[in-house]
């Protein structure tokens, strides 16, 4: 009897504990579409100035913009992945080695300020953008339909902007530009005119990582995360007040690994509504999960399987707006450069609960 007991008592935490694993799957589960690729077979959209695709920005109702580092342009889809028609050309620093612009971060601009100015005509730049050869530029179609201007040049003193994020406050009008420099260890600080403010950095993170990806949440804090220049493992999350001044450590090893994209999670996005959502860019490009104020990690985006998403060189992350031509605030969207940054993805990724 008392054996029979037994087997019955351990028959029954089996069941609970698989029970309880079922569910977990179910509810933990999270679908890939790919949208756009550059190549044929890849996905259901081609376009080939999708290569080595970094940052995404959108307005409230625009299309999704993209930052194609590869090819130097900024290329433009619907919520579907369908191409749009205009494609606009992002150009390279006076100083810069290359023959073209180098595309990384960009943010939508709804105020008034960062306004351009190329052959007497001059118009707000609703989008802007950061290069790695060390530029700032910002579109505005009442100046150049298809091309950019450059608004920041500094090309000349090394800087490699990675990253870019945008505080736009409209109660007193002010605004500021913050371009992660991983060239020279710093954040840059620009005004709504695009002068410099000041630079700000983390002195305590160790030497051989630099500021790499950034971006501003609730209108007053600034997160940056920091990435080994030599490609080595790890990486840091810091967070800064709005003016450069540090606030404090979020999160630093552990899972981190070239973190650069950085989303707030709505919610209704599953098990990681509200997280902060970071990417690892190499080596296998997962997407960790961390409490947003006190930075406890949370776990992984997982598939249905089970099994961790993995996304070649996974870059931007970015959350939808009013549906439609520009997705729903609880499909997250993401830009990759894989097989070493030479091709290019974009996509979309949804709960997706098993019933």
């Amino acid at each position: 009897m008392a054996r029979a007991f037994g087997r019955t008592i351990a028959l029954s935490l089996s069941l609970a504990v698989l029970l309880v694993f079922t569910q977990s799957a179910a509810v933990a589960q999270y679908k890939v579409t790919k949208l756009v690729a550059d190549q044929p077979g890849h996905a259901p959209h081609i376009d080939p100035n999708l290569k080595n695709a970094w940052g995404l920005a959108f307005g409230p109702t625009s299309p999704i913009w993209v930052s194609d580092n590869d090819t130097g342009v900024s290329t433009l889809y619907d919520g579907m992945g369908n191409p749009q028609s205009l494609v606009v050309a992002i150009p390279r620093g006076a100083a810069s080695m290359i023959s073209l612009g180098s595309p990384t971060g960009i943010v939508f601009n709804s105020s008034s300020n960062f306004v351009v100015t190329e052959n007497g005509k001059s118009g707000v730049a609703f989008f802007i953008f950061a290069t790695a050869d060390g530029t700032i530029s910002g579109w505005s179609p009442g100046v150049d339909l298809t091309n950019a201007i450059i608004a920041v040049d500094n090309s000349k003193s090394l800087s490699s902007y990675t990253g870019l994020a945008i505080l736009n406050n409209a109660a007193n009008g002010e605004s500021f530009l913050y371009a992660a420099d991983a060239g020279n260890n710093r954040v840059d600080i620009f005004d709504g005119k695009f002068n410099l403010v000041k630079s700000f950095t983390d002195t305590t993170i160790p030497a051989g990582f630099a500021p790499y990806g950034i971006q501003v949440f609730n209108e007053n804090l600034v997160f940056v995360t920091y990435a080994s220049t030599g490609n080595a493992p790890g990486g840091f999350i810091d967070v800064f007040g709005r003016h450069g001044g540090f606030v404090k450590r979020l999160a630093s090893g552990g899972k981190l690994n070239q973190p650069w994209g950085m989303a707030l999670a709505p919610n209704n996005f599953g098990p990681f509504s509200n997280a902060l959502l970071v990417s690892n860019n190499l080596p296998n490009g997962t997407i960790n999960a961390f409490d947003f104020n006190t930075g406890k990690f949370l776990g992984q985006l997982k598939n249905r399987f089970g099994q961790i998403i993995s996304i070649d060189q996974l870059w931007g992350l970015a959350f939808g707006q009013q549906g439609g031509g520009n997705g729903r605030r609880n499909q997250l969207f993401f830009t990759a450069g894989p097989n070493n940054y030479a091709n290019g993805r974009l996509g979309v990724i949804e709960f997706a609960p098993l019933n």
